[in-house]
């Protein structure tokens, strides 16, 4: 169980010395939990898993039990190798074999037909699954763009490059949504930070308000001020998401951050920058965040007209 992630199958207890029985006896004392058929689990432990870690014990269930050859794919293999994604569906796990013809889903696993090639799957800690690449290609297919663009962006902050996700999506070219993950791949980009980032991007993107930079380094005659998210810099105006800058402070009280905040404030526009910030909620509210661009872009061209 210990390298298992907690989990065991009734063969193995069964080569340990207990028998059938017991395993039911201990299945209906809600000491044992089913995760899968006939792979269980402590109950209490298992319950009390958040949605990132279930999701990874039922992805052990599912190698122990599952026979056919085949990769972790999609959320699950992002899930597996630490790639974060926006708003991942956690309900389902994902399994590419090779041998399939046609997608199906049973037993809350979602089997999809694809090949396979070399350069697309590798082992990790002994588990088979896709590469960063082919994860990112995969949810940029089978996702809206906001999630698809989150997956390109974690799979380039990874370590895989542009040229490898390119050529993942030029393999893949004729399956089911590579037209529609041509733009993720494209528009994606190693330097947001965080999905909130690349959701900001999605939204400001279709909203055709590009930013011209992302982590812009601004610097003033007494140093170094900070890194903003986002920058339209011909416009002097930076764009700061969840109302958070990086500029590797340590944490200290909500005043003292306050006050230090309108001193970084004070230095940019001093600089002569508009600074717009939003946060999550905002970007639940899909007009929010342009409106916030394009007003600060308007204040920007008054603050330069008036300088002139």
């Amino acid at each position: 169980m210990a390298a298992q992630l907690g989990t065991f199958t009734a063969e193995q207890a069964y080569a340990a010395g207990h028998n059938h029985k017991e395993v039911q006896l201990l299945r209906a004392a809600k000491i044992l939990h089913s995760v899968r058929r006939g792979v269980y689990a402590l109950r209490e432990p298992y319950l009390a898993l958040g949605p990132m870690e279930k999701h990874r014990v039922d992805t052990q269930a599912l190698l122990l039990s599952v026979a056919a050859p085949a990769a972790l794919s999609h959320e699950t293999a992002a899930v597996w190798s630490g790639l974060e994604l926006l708003t991942p569906v956690l309900d389902l796990l994902h399994l590419t074999r090779p041998e399939l013809q046609a997608s199906r889903r049973e037993a809350g696993v979602h089997h999809h037909p694809g090949s396979l090639p070399a350069g697309h799957v590798h082992e990790v800690g002994g588990v088979r699954q896709t590469t960063a690449a082919r994860i990112a290609v995969d949810i940029a297919r089978t996702r809206d763009f906001p999630a698809g663009l989150a997956a390109v962006d974690s799979a380039r902050r990874s370590g895989a490059t542009e040229e490898q996700v390119r050529n993942v999506l030029f393999y893949c070219a004729s399956w089911p949504g590579a037209r529609g993950a041509s733009r993720a791949v494209a528009c994606g980009d190693e330097r947001s930070a965080n999905p909130g980032e690349s959701l900001s991007r999605a939204v400001l993107l279709d909203a055709g308000l590009e930013p011209s930079g992302l982590q812009v380094l601004v610097r003033d005659s007494q140093g170094f001020i900070g890194y903003g998210d986002f920058g339209w810099l011909p416009h002097r105006v930076i764009g700061e998401f969840d109302g958070r800058s990086k500029y590797g402070m340590a944490p200290d009280s909500p005043a003292d951050a306050l006050w230090r905040e309108k001193r970084r404030e004070d230095r940019l526009r001093a600089l002569g920058f508009e600074v717009v910030r939003w946060t999550w909620a905002d970007l639940l509210v899909p007009s929010k965040v342009p409106a916030l661009v394009r007003e600060a872009l308007a204040r920007a061209t008054v603050r330069s007209m008036s300088i002139a």
